[in-house]
């Protein structure tokens, strides 16, 4: 809803300066969308208020004229940015001359308001006149600071699966750290078993599958809601050690051309070069669980015991945090193998 009133209260909120309930934004905020969505967000995170757009930090009155479609805009921000939609109440005030919007924000009733970003939905509240993102601690403050616990809700745990496939916080690794001697053996000198041999060599590649080298431990986790509530939009966040190295299992399929073809069933490294590996689901009912592909890590072997740090993120509700230790004991062997020696003693060409 909006109106255009002339206010005499208005100056004297504006000299009072900024405070928990009062912001003041230039006319440039309209062009960043996310950044006014933060602050609407924020407002509706704590104890509400107004945004007053066309006012400077120091209370000057920027000079601003109005324009119709100023409103609107406002209006779609607080609908499509923020999540549950925000519904403000919108006035245009006039002072000296000058046009300012007054966004008046109501405190949230349910659940906490979030701002959509390119990185997910990302909570803020506001700390006397500073606008900051809430820690895990603040947001389930606030999520049952209204006093109304919501009666059924999900439950997100996190486990690491074990060697017998067992839930469990712990997992004990034994990798094999090989180390290949190579023996040179000469080519056959019959030339139908030399062509054999030659081609058996480059073939050998495609013809049998990569498998994960046993210096490599398979860490695969498990999600089970175990609350009253379907979650939803669930994402998995696993960080390693940054020490360690990660494989996708896609990268272990039989055959020439791999699949790297990401779905909600497996565990995958955030990038190339990372120590991050991640996984989601769209929709978890409740007492479901969710099995994931394993992901193939190469642990150090000098240290025995690595932390590994787990987020479970999802709709409507704070993040969760998870501790898990993995507890390495290599194992060091020398294999042989043999190779066909590359300098091949050719016959010598007779002279014309």
């Amino acid at each position: 809803m909006s109106s255009k009133k002339e206010t005499n209260s208005l100056p004297e909120i504006i000299a009072s300066g900024e405070g928990p309930t009062i912001e003041f934004k230039k006319s440039d905020i309209l062009s960043n969308s996310v950044h006014l969505a933060k602050e609407m967000v924020a407002l509706a995170n704590s104890l509400g208020g107004r945004i007053l757009i066309g006012v400077c930090d120091d209370g000057t009155i920027e000079g601003m004229k109005k324009k119709k479609e100023h409103e609107t805009h406002v209006m779609n921000i607080a609908r499509d940015k923020c999540d549950p939609p925000l519904t403000p109440v919108f006035l245009t005030i006039n002072v000296l001359n000058s046009d300012i919007y007054d966004v008046k924000i109501s405190r949230y009733k349910t659940i906490p308001h979030a701002v959509k970003t390119d990185n997910g939905r990302v909570y803020f509240i506001r700390v006397g006149t500073t606008v900051r993102e809430a820690t895990p601690l603040e947001l389930g403050t606030l999520f049952e600071a209204n006093g109304e616990e919501i009666a059924k809700k999900p439950n997100l745990e996190l486990y690491l699966i074990d060697a017998e496939n067992n839930p469990t916080n712990i997992v004990n690794a034994k990798p094999v750290f090989t180390t290949v001697k190579k023996v040179n053996v000469p080519y056959p000198t019959n030339p139908f078993f030399k062509t054999y041999a030659l081609t058996m060599k480059n073939m050998t590649p495609f013809l049998h599958e990569k498998k994960p080298s046993p210096e490599l431990v398979p860490i695969k986790i498990l999600l089970a809601n175990e609350g009253q509530a379907p979650a939803q939009n669930v994402r998995i966040s696993v960080e390693f050690p940054e020490n360690c190295e990660l494989f996708n299992k896609s990268e272990f399929e039989m055959g020439i051309y791999p699949t790297f073809k990401r779905t909600s069933g497996g565990l995958y490294r955030v990038h190339e070069y990372t120590s991050e590996a991640t996984a989601w689901t769209d929709d978890l009912g409740n007492d479901l669980v969710c099995n994931f592909d394993e992901i193939y890590v190469k642990f150090p072997p000098e240290t025995k015991e690595h932390k590994i740090k787990g987020r479970v993120t999802q709709n409507y509700h704070p993040p969760k945090d998870f501790e898990f230790n993995v507890k390495v004991e290599p194992e060091f062997k020398e294999v042989t193998e043999e190779v066909y020696e590359e300098n091949i003693e050719k016959p010598e060409e007779k002279k014309p």
